[in-house]
Parts: structure tokens; sequence; C-alpha cells
């Protein structure tokens, strides 16, 4: 499950350059020829978008470091900034970092400001989160986050504590995890999801796993 960079801006990218205009933008702010063929497209409609195929080369290409290399990348990232609207509002890498008291990206391991992040939940919980984040990437590790909004469901986080033979959250342990940002409430009013930023899985499953082996489980 290790994050490789290209992957690591891919997550980047689909976070907070989904719209297909501003993936445009940040194109041409990179510097790549290859998003000039798309100028008088986005130019002339305000509806315009990306083909399905054209956006994975777009994407494909921004998220490969020999073909963008840091410097581009991050000057690209900054020149277009944040849009308004977005669900989660951090990120914590391995290669990249969301300042989120500047609002810039920088090319930076925080990882250790992950670990720091599941000592305190843990810590606050007294362990009792320990099942509840552990089924969000267990799922996460089968492929059953929701299609549509990502994250895992209310009903199937439940079920997984169940088959983990753990317990069950607290309400008052939920809010207290969301004070954290290693994880965020996501979808929709109607349809609710329940999220671990996929930069932060491997190192949030890990320092879990610490936890529960030094408490002797």
């Amino acid at each position: 499950m290790k994050k490789s960079q290209t992957e690591e801006r891919k997550i980047l990218l689909r976070r907070f350059f989904y719209d297909d205009r501003r993936l445009h933008k940040l194109g041409k702010a990179s510097k790549q020829e290859w998003f000039d063929d798309f100028d008088y497209k986005f130019g002339k409609d305000d509806y315009a978008y990306f083909a399905m195929e054209e956006k994975e080369d777009a994407l494909k290409m921004l998220a490969n470091p020999t073909e963008v290399n840091d410097e581009k990348f991050i000057s690209a990232l900054n020149e277009i900034g944040l849009s308004k609207y977005r669900g989660i509002d951090c990120f914590t890498g391995k290669y990249y970092y969301l300042d989120n008291k500047t609002g810039i990206f920088k090319v930076d391991n925080k990882q250790d400001d992950i670990r720091e992040e599941v000592f305190g939940v843990l810590k606050d919980t007294k362990g009792r989160a320990y099942y509840f984040l552990k089924a969000i990437i267990e799922l996460y590790k089968e492929d059953k986050w929701d299609k549509a909004y990502g994250g895992a469901t209310w009903i199937d986080i439940l079920a997984k504590i169940r088959d983990l033979k753990g317990i069950y959250p607290a309400p008052r342990d939920i809010a207290i995890v969301g004070s954290y940002q290693i994880y965020y409430k996501t979808g929709s009013r109607r349809y609710p999801t329940h999220t671990i930023p996929e930069e932060m899985i491997l190192i949030v499953d890990i320092e879990l796993e610490k936890w529960k082996k030094n408490m002797g489980e």
C-alpha cells in the first residue's frame, strides 16, 4: 500500500483540481504544451470539460515528476491556488504538504504530524477510536469505499468493526476524532461517508498497529 510520488500527486490533483477548468489552468501554469490544444475549447465555452481519456492523460502528465518537476509543480499549484469550495481541506503526505494557515503548497514530508495526530486521538479516546479508524482503513484496502463520494459508509464501518471483534464508537468519541485532521466526514447530508485522507492511510495504519502492539492486544 506504499504510495509513490506519482500516486501522491494524483491524490492531490483529484482533491484540489478535480474541476476540469482548474486542471486546464494548472497544466498551462506548469508550462505543458499539451494543454495549449484546449485553450480555444475552455476559452469559448464556460461549460467545457475534458473527455474521460483526456482527463486521465492530463492527470498522468501532471502527476509524473519526470514530466513536471517539483519546482514547476509546486509553482503551478500555488499560482492557481485553492478553490473556494472543497471537502477535505488538508494535504499531509510524504512528498507534499498544504499549509492550512497560508494556503500554500510545499514540498515537504510532514508524516510526523500524522503520527502525533494518531497518538493524540487514541490518547483522548483512551484507545476507543482504534476500531473506528481501523475499519475505515480496512474498507479502503478492500476497495469498499463509496464509489460516488469516497470514504466508507456508517453501515459498512459498523459491519467491519464487528468483523474485527471491536467496540462500536460512542458519539463523543466520533466528535473527538473529528477534531483531529486525520478524519473527515465526507459525502452528502443524505449519503454521509467517513474518510481518512488517502495520503495519510499508510502512516495512520502503521501507528494504529504500533499502539495495539504496545497495548499487548
